[in-house]
C-alpha cells in the first residue's frame, strides 16, 4: 500500500480564532501526526527558537475535517524533509497555514485556509471548512485515499468565494 498523507482540522465552524490543524503520515500501517505549536501553547515545552514542528501532539484530537492523499516515493521523501525542517509559529504562520503549505508543496494541490473574515489570516476553521467542501465532491479516507498518480494537481478549495 502506498504511504498516504493526511490534512485535519478540528474545527469547520465557530469561533474564529480558535481549534488546530495539521498532518498526518501513514505509512506501513503506522501513523504519525505532525503539527505547528507555538512555544507559549500551554501543552508545549518551550524547545527553543526555529522548533515549533511538534511530532505525535494531535495522537488523541479527534478531527472534524480530513482528507488524505496517496503518495509517490518521492512526494513521501519530500514530505519527510519539510516535517523535519525547523519552522517557527507565529500568528500569520501557525498549524493551518503551514499544514496547507505543506500539502501545496509535496501534492500542488492548494487546500484554502485563507479567512476572509479575518483579512486572509489563515485559521483551521477555514481549512476546515475547505477541506469538507473538497470532501463532498470527492471523498476520501484513511483506506481509500485520493491518488494523484505522483502528478501534481492545480486543484483549489476556497470557501471563501462560494
Amino acid at each position: 500500500m502506498k504511504p498516504i498523507m493526511g490534512i485535519h482540522s478540528n474545527v469547520t465552524s465557530g469561533e474564529k480564532t480558535g481549534g488546530h490543524a495539521w498532518i498526518s503520515i501513514t505509512e506501513n500501517g503506522a501513523s504519525k501526526t505532525y503539527g505547528l505549536w507555538p512555544d507559549s501553547h500551554p501543552r508545549t515545552v518551550d524547545n527553543g527558537p526555529g522548533h515549533d514542528v511538534r511530532v505525535g501532539m494531535e495522537d488523541n484530537l479527534k478531527s472534524a475535517a480530513s482528507r488524505f492523499y496517496a503518495l509517490s516515493d518521492e512526494q513521501l521523501q519530500q514530505l519527510k524533509v519539510l516535517v523535519a525542517r525547523s519552522d517557527t509559529w507565529n500568528y500569520t504562520h501557525n498549524c493551518s497555514s503551514w499544514a496547507s503549505y505543506v500539502v501545496r508543496r509535496v501534492l500542488r494541490v492548494d487546500i484554502n485556509a485563507d479567512d476572509a473574515a479575518l483579512l486572509g489570516v489563515e485559521t483551521p476553521r477555514e481549512l476546515g471548512t475547505s477541506i469538507r467542501m473538497l470532501e463532498v465532491k470527492d471523498p476520501t479516507n484513511r483506506m481509500q485515499p485520493k491518488d494523484l498518480g505522483g502528478q501534481p494537481q492545480t486543484s483549489t478549495a476556497s470557501s471563501s468565494f462560494l
